[in-house]
């Protein structure tokens, strides 16, 4: 029984990191507590999912104008697809970011 849990690790896929683009008219003057509402219909997929030994999580989102662009971790594109589904949301574009550059231009004076 252990061989088989350590080969089921070793199987395991990496986490890809997405970005979702939810395309939401006027959403940037929707009221927060809409928008809360929204995030916990997601945080309510994301869990189930996690239940059912599905590899996704959340990091972050941010609003901008019309759409809501979302950063997700998961194992595949599928499981992002599912999540919109399940959420109600929608997943107007789903993109696999293939490096990640990180910048630090804040100087001290």
């Amino acid at each position: 029984k252990s061989y088989c849990n350590i080969y089921k690790i070793i199987l395991r896929k990496k986490y890809e990191k997405f970005l979702i683009k939810r395309e939401i008219p006027g959403v940037s003057k929707t009221p927060s507590n809409d928008l809360d509402k929204g995030a916990k219909e997601s945080e309510k997929a994301l869990i189930e999912m996690r239940e059912e030994g599905k590899e996704i999580q959340q990091e972050q989102s941010y609003v901008l104008n019309d759409a809501i662009y979302c950063i997700y971790n998961a194992t595949s594109e599928d499981l992002i697809k599912e999540h919109a589904e399940r959420s109600g949301g929608v997943a107007s574009e789903i993109i696999e970011i293939s490096g990640i550059i990180k910048h630090n231009t804040s100087t001290i004076s």
